[in-house]
């Protein structure tokens, strides 16, 4: 019995590690094919004792490709894309700004051109290469690409050993650090975004997001103030939202509401230094249709129509407002790859906004559909109109010309909201979106359903619409199969609508299809029959269809959407930065910088699942923190200092003459034991540093501070004060000799030297900038990071008149890295070149999450710059830019400090210390803060 258990033991764990798919290149084309470049087996380039395939450029191609044949996949489910990959003279190019050029990598062919394998170029030896994923499709194919988005310029690449295996989701995002919990709710960050789950009753599910929220709710009424005008003027706005919109909304939303008000208010969220209430929260959710009430009045019957009044000759006209918000798209039947549905939407929209409307708002009502919203801090809809819910239902949207205001109607914010949580079809969506229309900010929606892949459009003035289903095989523009929104409205009764005065100028009011019609048709075209999410991540990384105030995109396939699962990004999708300025007024504006596409999904993993039960199982066990009270400081010495200056009689004086001089600042510091730190990183840095006279004199400075020091703690500080005053007293504007000083006190001269530790601080990158590099990442946050790491090599110029080369991550080597100082920017799990020397450096990361001094930082706020020895060469160093988040890692390229690391926390001081310290170490610290 006991042999058969063996047996069996033993043919299960041998099933369990046969991988899902193992690639073999024994034959050739044996279950893969060519797509671009010059791709053959190699027998003479083995791995193991396994033939490898072999990418080449071609003529016919920028780049190189390989593409496998289906494996089965369960969506939802998390895998691990893993092989084998060596170059030979690998170089390949961008081609434009947009995709950044990657070498050669792992994908699969669901994917953004953003996620993917970690790359090589260059001269690599074999290297392993993988990509942890959740399934999107269940039948997936697995690509192998050289330059993907750009030009393979020269070289070889080899591959072998490529596999898919099922993996936990135990060491998946979000770690528990990053979870924070409330009863049932949870929050984490997630690629820029806020991942924001409530449930429960109307008043519950509202207070649970006020309290996770009340940091950024507050945060986010001053967008909506800024964006209305002025938070002087608050007060109009609570009355404008009280006459016009409060009585709209239904009880359960006004409930919802006024839990939000009271959730973040008893969570200590201040608003213009009073209590949020509901009313507050209210002109958050109608904002963006307060701004659309003067066009909307505009366009409203006031009884003068039909009337003839010739304006004055100087009277200029008033010009519409500007109304391009958004382009979308939704396909299916036989547009598509598979038969079935596809959607996506971009937002276009005011940066002020936009910076905070990076909220992914799962809902879990106690009655109606669960639902996944693209919100904001305090929102109980989108704003941006990207819906999902548990029917299969999706909803969006983009703007068109603003239609007359009906007084009498609710706002779009409620109708939105009643038609996903309610809405379980497109009948019922449509239903609830047309009724008791108020005909603020006036949309063309587009809807599909993927329980039988239908799709619509809806274009809903105020007093007219029209309906476009493909149950009906209604079509626009001769486009079977797709419908397409860009802002331009197409039926003729709803544009009317615009043109109340029959006695207005003349005007052509037929639809004319505009720039982004074009290029949606001209895509449209160039795809049919074979549409699906990639044409999504395409179209929205492709001007016209992408611009300058593109926000976000959004694709979700009708398997994603009957799933509540959406591919998302916060930032543009094209890789490109969004930096405040120019159209934008508002003061506080940071800037969007992309982050890259992310897999969400509703239902959380079991890792997830264990980690929310876990964090709110110690919340609840946690007692109430009382009011913090300020540490006790040490005392100050800073008075009792000695007074006066000195010259050294000879080079061999200079250790004492500097050295005194450096001891006074230490101890006038506001924490000496950290201004000793930077003085023993300073003599650790300058022992390994090139020997000249500068070098010389501030190596002895550090020697002489950190030898009275030494005499200080043996003498006292009474003694020790007295001595010093009375030697300076006594010599003061004197050349004097060291040995003086020592005879005064009675002392040899006994140096030990500071026990191993940091040699650099992050200031110190300014002294090396004729033998830097910088080296960005492209694994996640590429465009960020190129944007930061180019930031900072146009200060250094400006600066310093010193031009700093950048390199990817996989453009570099060892060899090329042994005798630089390295300035890495992304995290390691965004940087290949950091995360192959994360460990040399100390550095502990988990994804979006690190530790110092054995304290997790996984909020997304955060980031560490950190100063190490290059573990090649320690007379040069290495400083790490990585924020936990594309937007921090940005803000903490702007950072410098005298300090071995820095803690960036967006919105808090900063905090500086040495590891091995401690948190209570790094406590907040006078010196330079981000600028």
């Amino acid at each position: 019995m006991i042999r058969v258990v063996c047996c069996l033991l033993v043919a299960y764990a041998a099933q369990a590690a046969t991988p899902l798919f193992q690639a073999s290149f024994e034959k050739p084309n044996q279950g893969w094919t060519v797509v671009r470049g010059a791709v053959s087996t190699d027998p003479a380039v083995l791995h193991g004792k396994n033939k490898s395939l072999r990418l080449e450029p071609a003529k016919t191609a920028p780049d190189a490709c390989v593409r496998f044949a289906p494996v089965s996949l369960t969506i939802g489910k998390r895998y691990e894309l893993s092989g084998w990959a060596r170059t030979d003279s690998l170089a390949v190019r961008d081609l434009d700004r947009s995709p950044i050029t990657l070498g050669a990598a792992l994908t699969m062919a669901s994917m953004p051109f953003d996620v993917h394998s970690a790359s090589l170029a260059g001269t690599q030896p074999w290297t392993r290469l993988s990509l942890r994923f959740i399934a999107s499709r269940a039948q997936d194919q697995i690509l192998l690409t050289v330059a993907s988005g750009g030009e393979f310029r020269q070289g070889k690449a080899w591959f072998e050993g490529v596999s898919l295996d099922e993996i936990s989701s135990q060491d998946a995002w979000p770690v528990r650090e990053a979870v924070q919990t409330f009863g049932p709710a949870y929050r984490y960050p997630s690629a820029g975004w806020i991942y924001l789950h409530i449930e429960g009753a109307p008043y519950e599910r509202g207070y649970q997001h006020g309290h996770l929220m009340a940091r950024e709710i507050p945060e986010y009424l001053e967008r909506c103030a800024s964006s209305l005008g002025s938070r002087d003027q608050w007060s109009e706005y609570r009355t404008t939202a009280n006459a016009l919109f409060l009585r709209g909304f239904d009880r359960e939303i006004l409930e919802e509401m006024r839990g939000i008000a009271d959730g973040s208010s008893d969570a200590g969220a201040k608003w213009l230094n009073r209590r949020i209430d509901l009313m507050d929260i209210v002109v958050a959710n109608v904002t963006v249709e307060m701004g659309e009430l003067s066009s909307a009045v505009s366009t409203t019957a006031t009884g003068l129509e039909g009337l003839n009044f010739d304006k004055p000759g100087y009277a200029a006209p008033k010009r519409d407002s500007v109304v391009d918000h958004c382009s979308a798209f939704a396909a299916t039947g036989p547009a598509t790859r598979d038969g079935k549905m596809v959607i996506g939407h971009v937002t276009w929209w005011p940066l002020t906004l936009a910076e905070q409307t990076n909220v992914m708002l799962d809902i879990k009502p106690a009655s109606g559909h669960r639902m996944l919203i693209q919100s904001y801090p305090g929102g109980i809809e989108s704003g941006t109109d990207w819906y999902q819910n548990d029917a299969g239902v999706v909803l969006t949207e983009t703007t068109i010309n603003q239609t007359p205001f009906n007084i009498q109607g609710t706002p779009i914010a409620f109708r939105a909201r009643m038609a996903i949580q309610y809405g379980g079809n497109i009948d019922e969506v449509v239903e609830r979106l047309g009724t008791r229309n108020n005909g603020l900010y006036t949309n063309e929606w587009l809807i599909g359903d993927a329980k039988n892949n239908e799709i619509a459009m809806y274009e809903l003035g105020t007093n007219r619409s029209k309906l476009w289903r493909s149950s009906k095989n209604e079509w626009f523009g001769n486009a079977p199969g797709f419908y397409w929104g860009d802002n331009n409205p197409k039926d003729l009764d709803v544009r009317l609508e615009n043109y109340p005065d029959p006695q207005r100028g003349p005007s052509y009011i037929p639809y004319v299809p505009a720039v982004r019609d074009l290029a949606w048709l001209d895509l449209y075209n160039r795809n049919r029959g074979q549409i699906d999410e990639q044409f999504g991540f395409l179209a929205f990384r492709t001007a016209p269809l992408v611009s300058a105030s593109t926000m976000d995109a959004k694709v979700a396939t009708s398997d994603l959407a009957s799933r509540l699962m959406v591919w998302a990004e916060i930032g543009k999708p094209n890789q490109r930065e969004w930096t405040p300025g120019g159209r934008s007024d508002y003061a506080k504006n940071d800037g969007l910088y992309p982050s890259g596409y992310f897999l969400f999904r509703a239902e959380p993993s079991e890792a997830l699942s264990a980690a929310i039960q876990e964090n709110e199982k110690t919340r609840l066990a946690s007692p109430k923190k009382p009011d913090a009270r300020p540490a006790p400081k040490a005392a100050s010495l800073k008075d009792r200092l000695w007074k006066g200056w000195i010259l050294p009689a000879s080079d061999a004086d200079t250790w004492f003459v500097a050295g005194s001089a450096a001891y006074s600042r230490v101890l006038g510091s506001d924490d000496v034991e950290k201004a000793l730190s930077v003085q023993r990183a300073a003599y650790r840095g300058l022992k390994l540093a090139p020997d000249n006279a500068s070098n010389r004199v501030r190596l002895e400075e550090a020697k002489g501070a950190l030898f009275l020091d030494s005499l200080r703690r043996k003498m006292g500080d009474d003694a020790f004060l007295k001595l010093m005053s009375g030697y300076f007293a006594a010599n003061t504007t004197k050349t004097v000799t060291a040995q003086s000083f020592l005879d005064k006190a009675g002392v040899p001269f006994e140096f030990t030297e500071p026990a191993d530790g940091p040699a650099y601080l992050a200031s110190d990158i300014s002294r090396h900038l004729a033998s830097a590099v910088l080296v960005y990442g492209t694994v996640r946050e590429a465009g960020a990071n190129r944007y930061a790491a180019e930031q900072m090599q146009n200060r250094y110029l400006d600066r310093f008149e010193s031009e700093v080369p950048v390199y990817k991550d996989f453009e570099v080597s060892d060899d090329l890295l042994r005798h630089k100082d390295v300035i890495f920017v992304g995290r390691p799990e965004a940087n290949s070149a950091l995360a192959a020397w994360a460990g040399k450096l100390g550095l502990k990361y988990q994804g979006a999450s690190f530790q110092v001094d054995g304290d997790a930082h996984a909020s997304e706020r955060q980031a560490l710059v950190l100063a190490s020895k290059n573990p090649l060469d320690a007379a040069h160093m290495v400083l790490v830019v990585a924020g936990n988040d594309a937007l921090r890692t940005v803000k903490s390229s702007r950072v410098e400090a005298p300090a071995e690391y820095v803690l960036f926390d967006d919105g808090s001081p900063l905090r500086t210390g040495f590891l091995g310290q401690g948190a209570g170490a790094a406590e907040e610290r006078q010196g330079r803060r981000q600028r």
